[in-house]
């Protein structure tokens, strides 16, 4: 024994072609009724249903085929033509045996023009000639139905694959970004542990060892875009104390970071290149004490972050410029600053559009200011909009 097995969408499809055919067969019930009631012979209800439930009931056990046949079919080039014939050829076969049909279960409605009462080849053709018209453009209305649902999922599968490309696309850039970034950060570092090897060799091996740990989380973070804050500041506290090695007393480090802020999501390495901008151009140009401030802010959906030194501050030339000066020419480095900034101002941009930004600027008082604006997004909230995503592809998959 053959059962048969009906999955949940196709029996939505006929659920959707009964109610469309119901629809058409009751909107003419009612046409025909009111025409009619203007006539010697109006028609009652129960005939105007009989007539246009059944035509429209026909055409609803047609559709199928009719569907078959614009999808195997399809009036598309270079195909077009041949594919037209075949669909007059279904047209041609279907408006005679529908109208057949309907005159054989519907006699009646008008017995004088029946072609199966008093038979004669003239009410035959008389029959299928009343139906062309009708039986065409419904025939026609069905394969363009068709037709607009294909492109339409045709242009909802070509954005997804629009959106997934740019997402791979930006992805891309962002690991081409984070290479350029990890080999400029590491040549600095051993420059730094350089200078430490012949004026303190132990000193040196304890920065080896840390160099060693940042390695080891620039390798656990190697495909993260992304990371919280406090992850971010246990990079920095490592890349500090290698340069607080070769500083000594020189460098004071002040951070001002709430820790409600700690989680926020900032992109992974985002700091240090600011920060080695501050010593290189700030405290390494001081033969005196100088400090760098880390701070984190926000501001309603808006995170900000600020690293600011007391040196001596640029201007186009490199050399100590005007104070409040601002400079925002990116992608291009500032002049004086180097590629760290370059690199963070490509992969702020790829990460957020235009809702972010990275200013650089002389302060009035002395030294300099970057300051990142980006989205505010925290980790917790991060995690539960992944986890509400897996459960609705879980439900979908069910």
């Amino acid at each position: 024994m053959v059962r048969l097995h009906i999955t949940q969408h196709t029996l939505r499809r006929i659920g959707i072609v009964f109610a469309v055919w119901t629809a058409y067969g009751l909107l003419w019930s009612w046409q025909y009724h009111y025409w009619y009631s203007f006539t010697p012979k109006p028609w009652s209800w129960g005939q105007c249903l009989r007539a246009e439930l059944t035509y429209a009931y026909l055409w609803g056990m047609a559709t199928p085929a009719i569907l078959w046949c614009s999808r195997r079919f399809r009036l598309e080039r270079p195909d077009w033509f041949r594919h037209l014939v075949a669909h007059v050829a279904l047209l041609a076969v279907l408006l005679p045996v529908i109208g057949l049909a309907n005159d054989l279960m519907v006699p009646a409605v008008d017995l004088a023009h029946s072609p199966f009462v008093n038979f004669t080849w003239a009410k035959l053709l008389r029959s299928m000639e009343m139906t062309f018209d009708t039986g065409s453009l419904l025939f026609a209305v069905v394969v363009g139905v068709e037709h607009a649902l294909v492109y339409y999922q045709r242009y909802q599968a070509g954005l997804t694959r629009s959106s997934h490309l740019q997402t791979q696309l930006v992805q891309a850039q962002l690991q081409a970004l984070k290479m350029q970034l990890h080999p400029h950060f590491l040549f600095n570092t051993l420059h730094s542990i350089t200078a430490l090897v012949h004026e303190d060799p132990d000193m040196a091996e304890r920065t080896i060892a840390r160099l060693s740990e940042l390695l080891r989380l620039f390798l656990a973070n190697s495909t993260i875009h992304e990371a919280p804050l406090s992850e971010e500041l246990r990079i920095l506290d490592l890349y500090l104390e290698i340069e607080k090695a070769r500083f000594e007393e020189r460098l004071r480090v002040l951070y001002d970071v709430p820790d409600v802020l700690r989680d926020a999501m900032v992109p992974s390495l985002v700091l240090q290149p600011l920060v080695e901008n501050s010593i290189r151009h700030g405290v390494g140009r001081r033969s005196e004490p100088g400090w760098i401030a880390i701070a984190a802010e926000r501001y309603s959906d808006t995170l900000v972050l600020r690293v600011t030194d007391n040196g001596a501050g640029f201007e186009e030339t490199g050399k100590p410029g005007p104070r409040g000066k601002e400079f925002r020419e990116g992608p291009q480095p500032v002049p004086g600053q180097g590629m760290g900034l370059a690199i963070t101002r490509g992969r702020l941009e790829s990460l957020y559009g235009a809702h972010q930004s990275l200013v650089v600027r002389n302060l009035p008082a002395g030294g300099v200011e970057a300051r990142i604006t980006m989205p505010f997004r925290a980790l917790e909230a991060l995690t539960e909009e992944k986890g509400a995503d897996a459960e609705l592809q879980s439900i979908n998959r069910g």
